[in-house]
């Protein structure tokens, strides 16, 4: 395969769009599912002057000298360029002819600006913004193919939570930074160094925040997309942050005593975790746990486990009707809200009995 490495300006690819030599959508591309936050924050980016990662483009040169160009790799990006100059009309996207940036931040001097609305000036230097490109030249379809295969499959990828972090901002996005810098999730081996690394320990303290906002909500990344998205507009905290944050301490205060080495443990399992913290959680909403009863709430939730661990091995034969349950919620689908709801009373059963209601003058969360 031949190839070069090139720079094009957004006016190049608008001339090729134009002239119809430009396919942005060959049969091996996926389908498009940028959102119009992902659109907007890359025109913002081109605006502000920022790099945008590299293309990849197959040439097809025919032998009267006519050249046709396919994108390879970068679809999302030409797309929404082209979109945003109101140039690309699929007739399955709304926003084809054009739009607008609204998804920006607010402090964003472009928020809500369309193409039309930039200056003189803005327009000449969004059209000269260059691209980084690499022709893919004398290559076969197969070969084409295979190249979308390999960069599709082999290259590292953002996961959900990278993108949030690099999308979201705000009070949420802020109290799991700072809540996620814990040595006791990868003391415990509840997460893994390789996971630190590619923020599923972030991701993990974002379901645990939710839960203690709202109880037990499904795992789905939309989810957690739609608490960030909308705690975003707040500036300096959402609406009971303070109370959501001491709960949330006072939560893993009382799990880390109980348990200062969760390895070897059920409660290890990032699961079981959750369906723990967030119980315990909605218990210390209004009750709290006498010192002199800590030992034996740990006592239950060791048995509680056996248990669960015994029935697991009898296919659920001899044990009670809360470990039953739970064995049930806990071996498919376990981070589906309707299993997690289930785990969640289980559990509540068991250990509400060491809770005590605390006094009216502390009885705020």
């Amino acid at each position: 395969m031949k190839y070069n490495a090139s720079e094009q300006t957004i006016g190049w690819f608008k001339d090729r769009y134009q002239e119809e030599t430009l396919e942005i959508r060959p049969p091996y591309q996926r389908c498009p599912v940028w959102t119009i936050r992902q659109k907007s924050n890359l025109i913002e980016s081109i605006l502000l002057g920022f790099p945008v990662p590299e293309i990849y483009i197959h040439t097809i040169t025919s032998e009267g000298g006519d050249t046709e160009y396919a994108v390879v790799d970068g679809q999302q990006r030409v797309r929404a360029i082209l979109q945003f100059l109101g140039l690309d009309r699929d007739e399955n996207e709304q926003d084809a002819n054009g739009f607008s940036l609204e998804e920006l931040k607010e402090e964003s001097r472009w928020r809500g600006t369309t193409f039309a609305d930039l200056t003189p000036d803005e327009k000449k230097k969004f059209y000269g913004h260059k691209l980084a490109v690499r022709f893919l030249e004398e290559s076969t379809e197969p070969e084409v193919r295979d190249l979308f295969r390999r960069l599709n499959t082999y290259l590292t990828k953002l996961n959900d939570q990278e993108l949030r972090n690099a999308t979201y901002s705000g009070p949420l996005v802020d109290l799991v930074n700072k809540l996620a810098n814990d040595d006791y999730w990868a003391e415990n081996g509840i997460v893994s160094a390789a996971m630190i690394r590619r923020m599923k320990d972030m991701e993990f303290v974002s379901e645990l925040i939710i839960g203690v906002l709202d109880g037990p909500q499904g795992g789905a990344g939309k989810i957690i997309d739609e608490y960030y998205l909308e705690l975003e507009p707040y500036s300096e905290a959402f609406p009971k942050q303070n109370r959501v944050e001491r709960r949330y301490n006072r939560t893993l205060s009382l799990i880390t005593e109980m348990f200062p080495d969760m390895r070897g443990t059920r409660w290890k399992n990032r699961s079981d975790f959750y369906s723990l913290f967030v119980a315990i959680s909605e218990l210390l909403r209004t009750k709290t746990v006498p010192q002199g009863r800590i030992a034996a709430l740990k006592r239950t939730l060791g048995d509680f486990a056996k248990d669960v661990d015994a029935g697991i091995e009898s296919d659920g034969r001899n044990v009670s009707e809360a470990a039953g349950a739970y064995i049930d919620a806990v071996l498919i689908g376990s981070s589906d809200k309707s299993r997690r709801v289930v785990r969640h009373a289980c559990l509540i059963k068991v250990i509400e009995k060491h809770f005590t209601a605390r006094k009216p003058a502390t009885s705020n969360d």
